[in-house]
């Protein structure tokens, strides 16, 4: 049982049943399931999985959901979620989780699965789910690595087919683990590959069984509409902030290449669809989603993909984005915060520009040191660049209170908060900032 694609109105749920040949959803305002409504009859898949929309909600409202399968109601377990408080476009104060990196060398292996050794069942997925549902934060964004199975490398006792079968079964596994179950069926899930969820490690669009991790993506995750038929990118919106998720695997160019304009680590139809999202929304405000570290060094980062990280830089200023926008990011199994506008001398093409926040591990072996040029991390308690750990991930609250926006990101390991970042400005329109000609200088 999963949920997400929550908007003020609508959800999306899917579920994967033992009898079939359909199911409803029931769901209800009420804990005890009294005075509950069902979505319409849904037939399942030939895997006995369905996905099912409901409209109609209302706004603001924790609602309760459990399966009907074959006209039997499964009473256990419920699973639940918030609508947002308003319509896309309108003033709103909210909060989201997001973290990354889960199962490599893991505390908590999984408990059941093809390979638990490369699972988690972490009791920070319970945590973050407890505190979610007590303080209404509204979305959890899994920044990635969801598991290590690495499929295609034929490691861990796998089969190096990389069948879509194979993908539906690590969806299963991950699943089986309760701990995470309980967040993904009580917490509005978006969820977005890096590597070792997608195909083995550092894999990139050369990866020739790419189509049978997007068909298993498509039919197991609640996502929000995807831009396109192949690749999972995709975006949303809440309250006047537009929340891009990048699909950093699917089309991108192998490292190794010739750092130019042909080198790509989004791809030419998804830096289109970026282009034309970014000059047609009328959101004030931007989220981007990363799952490859941004201001990190490394081949598996934009380190190695300067030209393309400079695209981006005039595009987001292009749009005006550039000085009202943070970015979400995982892989290094670390939290760190980068300040905005932070040029450094050393090697500016890993400068910020924006502030960055990195949310890891959720159960991943600690980043060994500083393993990235980031600058100082903010307010960080050591003094440290890094704050390597498990049981780690990340909250971004939103207050907009029509003249200013404020973005803050807090650091959490376990129920202690560790680095706070507060960054605000002022809305009302967006400043368009050009750098064809000089783009590593910040002159906001």
């Amino acid at each position: 049982m999963v949920v997400g694609a929550v908007t003020h109105t609508a959800v999306r749920f899917i579920a994967k049943v033992t009898t079939g040949p359909n199911i409803r959803i029931k769901y209800s305002v009420n804990a005890d399931m009294s005075s509950a409504s069902f979505s319409a009859s849904t037939a399942v898949d030939a895997q006995k999985v369905a996905s099912v929309a409901v409209t109609g909600l209302s706004a603001n409202t924790r609602y309760y959901w459990q399966v009907e399968d074959n006209s039997v109601v499964d009473t256990d377990p419920t699973g639940q979620f918030i609508t947002d408080a308003v319509a896309a476009g309108t003033a709103w104060d909210f909060t989201i989780v997001a973290a990354g990196d889960g199962g490599l060398t893991p505390s908590f292996p999984g408990t059941t699965g093809s390979a638990v050794s490369r699972l988690t069942n972490h009791p920070v997925y319970s945590t973050i789910s407890t505190k979610a549902i007590a303080n209404d934060w509204r979305r959890f964004i899994h920044l990635g690595d969801l598991h290590y199975y690495n499929l295609g490398s034929g490691d861990f006792g796998l089969s190096a087919t990389a069948s879509t079968a194979q993908y539906r079964g690590a969806y299963d596994d991950v699943l089986a683990q309760s701990n995470q179950h309980t967040l993904y069926r009580t917490v509005p899930w978006v969820y977005v590959w890096d590597d070792h969820d997608y195909g083995p490690n550092n894999s990139d669009g050369t990866f020739t069984a790419k189509a049978n991790a997007a068909a298993a993506y498509r039919e197991r995750v609640p996502s929000y509409t995807l831009a396109e038929a192949s690749s999972i990118y995709h975006s949303f919106e809440m309250g006047r902030v537009l929340f891009v998720v990048s699909d950093t695997r699917y089309n991108r160019s192998p490292s190794g290449d010739t750092d130019d304009s042909s080198k790509t680590m989004l791809g030419s139809a998804q830096k289109s669809w970026l282009d034309t999202l970014l000059g047609s929304t009328t959101a004030e405000g931007l989220v981007w989603v990363t799952p490859t570290p941004w201001c990190s060094a490394g081949t598996d980062t934009w380190e190695s993909y300067q030209t393309e990280r400079a695209e981006l830089v005039e595009m987001f200023g292009d749009h005006g984005f550039l000085d009202k926008m943070v970015a979400l990011s995982a892989d290094h199994h670390t939290i760190f915060m980068q300040t905005e506008n932070m040029v450094r001398t050393s090697s500016p093409l890993l400068s910020s520009y924006f502030p960055v926040f990195h949310f890891a591990s959720l159960d991943a072996t600690p980043s060994d040191g500083p393993q990235s040029d980031v600058g100082p991390f903010t307010d960080a308690p050591t003094g440290n660049n890094n704050l390597p750990g498990r049981g780690q991930y990340g909250t971004l609250s939103i207050e907009d209170n029509g003249a200013q926006i404020i973005f803050t990101g807090t650091g959490w390991r376990h129920n202690q908060t560790k680095p706070t970042h507060r960054y605000t400005y002022t809305s009302g329109g967006k400043t368009r900032v050009h750098r064809a000609n000089h783009p590593y200088v910040i002159a906001l």
